[in-house]
């Protein structure tokens, strides 16, 4: 039987899995490609007007230079575009997936050539000698491009994929904002700072180790300034200390703009993430990580009038993420969605096993178990209510939403079968059926590797309470038969999630919860005092 449901599950995941890559979840018109074509049109004709503004003060040194110079820009374009979609095909196709996505990663485009372009415009303004300066590889503007924003703005929206291909294209749309004779440096440092940087800010969730991580990768565009000092150097005819000397008053300058390209970079990504995850529903760490903190309102209320369903979502989020992080999941994102699981529970906490106290009667005693599977169900649905209340992020709020999937709530189903069993014991005649569809959950099943992860942790938590010992082996006993019961039922058939996934999920749960539930040795008692 595992070896069937092994094979069964693999096949799942593959179709899935090839299903999204090749397309995504297509929707009708908003996910059209003409649309998308008219996306693309709009980003390059926003390109060349960004050039067109830049051009005014790039020197150009040749008559036939300035003839060619709209056709080098639509080649330069042409070339860009492709090298974009070809790697995001490749690293992050659930990017294209939507055409949401796309006009996100196009507008980040749009807003990385309109910054190039004020700043070699507003440098050229105020200081238009320094600017073009003594070099004979086109002056200083090179320095003056913001290499860092677009990789580092489509990794923190969309992944470190998404900021490798973004930051690949926009390297080559740099050259736009420069003189010919220095495309090819240009085109060097912005490839260099294409692939270090998406891999440095990926998975950073506090804003200060951002601001140093983009320093670190700013790093990178002192290679230009390297390679023009070993030319400079080459070409000197005598080393001697005054001619090295008079060479320093053009580092400095180097250094000085590339600290300003760097920090309007880094300036505009700190002010444009926060619109950008609003407006598109994307969530980057940084928002997470502002919902991480047990101080959050919503929280606040959960500890304070549901205490068991707080405990409760602690030890999720602490399973949930330590599982996450082993089969390659976002960590961050698990322990959030383990946070905010159950708050639909404040609506009702004493419907709710864990909110009452040891011997206090239930709400559910003399209801009928198809009324308390109602009353179960619609935390689900207040729970997506408070989650839009409190703006939680688009993610978080499919976890709640989709954390019980279609389960069915075996103890009222069971309860409801005893009943029947007992009316036909007294009338003597047979047990009438029992519809097990009113005691499931509405669903969603969880779809997408946090999601299950936080599905898997809520049933194992909840499980491991009714351990009497819980030994390594029983709780290795416990978490298979969940796990197992959850595949056997459905609920991670749209999960992208493999049987090894699973398996390292069941290792990860067992370690966190022997550690959680470990044996306390008994306390000596003080001995009774005489008299």
């Amino acid at each position: 039987m595992p070896l069937q449901i092994s094979k069964v599950r693999l096949q799942r995941v593959v179709r899935l899995r090839r299903r999204r890559a090749a397309a995504g979840e297509r929707v009708p018109f908003r996910n059209g490609t003409l649309l998308a074509c008219l996306y693309l049109a709009l980003a390059c004709l926003f390109a060349l007007a960004a050039a067109f503004v830049a051009r005014e003060h790039i020197p150009v040194r040749t008559e036939l230079e300035s003839q060619l110079y709209l056709g080098v820009e639509i080649t330069i374009l042409a070339a860009a575009f492709v090298c974009g979609r070809l790697l995001l095909g490749l690293l992050a196709p659930g990017a294209v997936a939507r055409n949401s996505r796309l006009l996100m990663l196009l507008l980040a485009a749009t807003l990385s050539n309109v910054l190039a372009a004020a700043l070699v415009s507003v440098s050229a303004r105020y200081a238009p000698e320094q600017l073009h300066g003594p070099l004979a590889s086109g002056g200083f503007i090179p320095f003056l491009v913001p290499y860092l924003f677009l990789p580092v703005f489509c990794t923190l929206l969309a992944g470190p994929g998404a900021g490798i291909a973004m930051g690949v294209a926009g390297a080559l749309q740099n050259m736009l904002f420069v003189p010919a004779s220095a495309g090819l440096q240009t085109a060097v440092v912005g490839l260099a700072t294409a692939i270090a940087a998406p891999l440095l800010v990926a998975g950073v969730h506090r804003r200060g180790r951002l601001v140093r991580l983009c320093l670190a990768a700013g790093a990178l565009q002192l290679l230009g300034a390297l390679s023009n000092a070993v030319t400079q150097l080459a070409n000197l005819e005598e080393y001697t200390f005054e001619t090295v000397r008079s060479l320093l008053p053009t580092f400095g300058m180097e250094l000085a703009l590339t600290l300003v390209s760097v920090a309007a970079a880094v300036a505009a990504v700190l002010l444009l993430l926060g619109v950008f995850e609003h407006v598109f529903g994307a969530c980057s760490d940084i928002r997470l990580a502002s919902f991480a903190d047990l101080g959050h309102p919503l929280l606040a209320r959960l500890a304070l009038e549901a205490p068991g369903t707080y405990h409760h979502s602690i030890i999720v989020a602490a399973l949930a993420a330590d599982a996450a992080e082993r089969i390659g999941a976002d960590p961050i994102l698990a322990r959030v969605g383990g946070y905010y699981h159950d708050v639909g529970k404040l609506s009702n906490p004493e419907a709710f096993t864990e909110n009452v106290p040891a011997g206090a009667p239930s709400v559910h005693d003399g209801v009928a178990p198809s009324m308390s599977a109602i009353i179960l169900a619609s935390h689900v649905k207040d729970g997506v209510g408070l989650a839009v209340d409190y703006a939680l992020p688009a993610p978080v709020r499919r976890i709640v939403e989709e954390h019980h999937g279609t389960t069915r709530m075996a103890w009222f189903y069971d309860k409801a079968l005893r009943q029947a069993a007992e009316k036909a014991k007294e009338t003597g005649g047979e047990p009438e059926p029992v519809d097990e569809n009113p005691f499931r959950y509405a669903g969603p099943r969880p779809s997408f590797a946090e999601s299950a992860v936080v599905s898997l942790a809520d049933s194992v938590e909840a499980a491991s309470r009714s351990l009497s010992k819980p030994t390594p082996a029983a709780i290795e006993k416990l978490v298979g038969s969940i796990v197992d019961g959850k595949i056997a039922d459905g609920q991670l058939a749209d999960a992208p999630l493999t049987m090894r996934d699973v398996a390292d999920v069941k290792r990860a749960f067992v370690a966190s919860l022997s550690t959680i539930l470990h044996a306390r040795i008994p306390y000596p008692k003080e001995p009774e005092k005489a008299g």
